[in-house]
């Protein structure tokens, strides 16, 4: 494996442009040590443009590109081997381009992107839309740096011990954290890459028919079997998972100033064959799009309890509802509520 190449940001604005102090990228798969140059330039220009283009990147921790995205990240966040973080659930559907996880550095904590290898070269490549979907893969987890890095600076408390949300599940929380996170970070690149709106609908609207159809047959399966955690926290992570589908999609909507009714054909006609799941949308839309007014005035991690409300109102529409057991929330049917209390 190669040594990481350090990035050296030219500076025209006299230092104050938000990048990092020190950088590097890591390259472990290519061919050639000239190859490897020319990648790292390339995305060093990258990252200069998108601070010219007002992201902040004082956070970026640096850039590893992998073969296996979900292995290398958890290796830079030293979680134990058979531990499994809490994310969303893959889709074989898709194919996962990067993602950027919190590393700690001398008591501070920063943000490393993990990129699928072949993003690096994708970048120097003749077909414009390969370039663009590199770029716009390179600006979203750029976003996510900024984002997620102005989070740590304004509630520096909430990382590396658990989070105090009051008597609410920790993990649909974090759920509803999350789901501000790929809004924002899909709001602040969705201008690299436009026709990526039809792939978020599409995501969303398949994520949003399989759980209604998924937790029909789960909920059956308990009523039949009686045996609640494995299936209910099933549950819990299908529609937390919709939700995360609902924060790219609107996101790109709203970076690029479309509609639901005349730019997403396809989910406007499915959120009108189920109108109460149309009216939490359209709400958590506005609760979002109210956080990103907001971002620099937050107080509290309150802000995110709007978002995880609207799960919880979801998980009503299937009859579900969260009791306190033992200082834990549990997911019960509302018919069992009673006797759970």
């Amino acid at each position: 494996m190669s040594e990481p190449i350090q990035l050296r940001f030219h500076d025209d604005k006299g230092g104050k442009l938000p990048l990092p102090q020190r950088c590097s990228i890591a390259i472990p798969y290519c061919e050639t040590p000239e190859i490897c140059q020319v990648v790292a330039a390339s995305m060093e220009q990258i990252l200069y443009t998108l601070a010219l283009g007002g992201l902040d990147l004082r956070s970026l921790d640096g850039i590893t590109l992998s073969r296996d995205c979900r292995k290398d990240g958890a290796a830079l966040q030293s979680i134990p081997a058979g531990e499994v973080p809490l994310e969303m659930t893959d889709r074989p559907d898709t194919m996962e381009m990067g993602r950027t996880v919190a590393v700690w550095r001398d008591n501070e904590l920063r943000f490393h992107i993990v990129l699928r290898a072949g993003v690096g070269l994708m970048t120097l490549a003749p077909e414009k839309d390969q370039q663009m979907l590199a770029y716009a893969c390179i600006a979203h987890e750029a976003a996510h740096v900024d984002h997620e890095g102005h989070l740590y600076r304004t509630f520096p408390g909430i990382y590396g011990r658990p989070l105090e949300c009051g008597d609410r599940s920790r993990q649909t929380f974090l759920k509803a954290m999350d789901v501000w996170s790929e809004y924002a970070a899909c709001r602040s690149s969705a201008q690299f890459r436009p026709e990526a709106v039809e792939e978020f609908e599409g995501l969303f609207c398949r994520a949003l028919e399989e759980s209604l159809t998924a937790c029909k047959e789960r909920i059956a399966t308990y009523r039949r079997d009686r045996q609640s955690l494995r299936v209910f926290i099933d549950i819990q992570q299908l529609l937390g998972d919709v939700f995360i589908h609902a924060g790219y999609f609107l996101g790109h909507l709203d970076g690029l100033e479309l509609t639901l009714e005349q730019d997403a054909p396809h989910a406007s006609t499915l959120l009108q064959q189920h109108q109460q799941i149309e009216v939490l949308v359209i709400r958590l839309r506005r609760v979002l799009h109210e956080l990103w007014l907001n971002e620099y005035g937050w107080q509290s991690i309150e802000v995110f309890a709007p978002i995880y409300d609207l799960i919880r109102e979801m998980m009503a529409l299937h009859g579900l509802a969260f009791a306190r057991r033992d200082d834990e929330c549990h997911i019960v049917l509302c018919e069992d509520e009673g006797n759970s209390e």
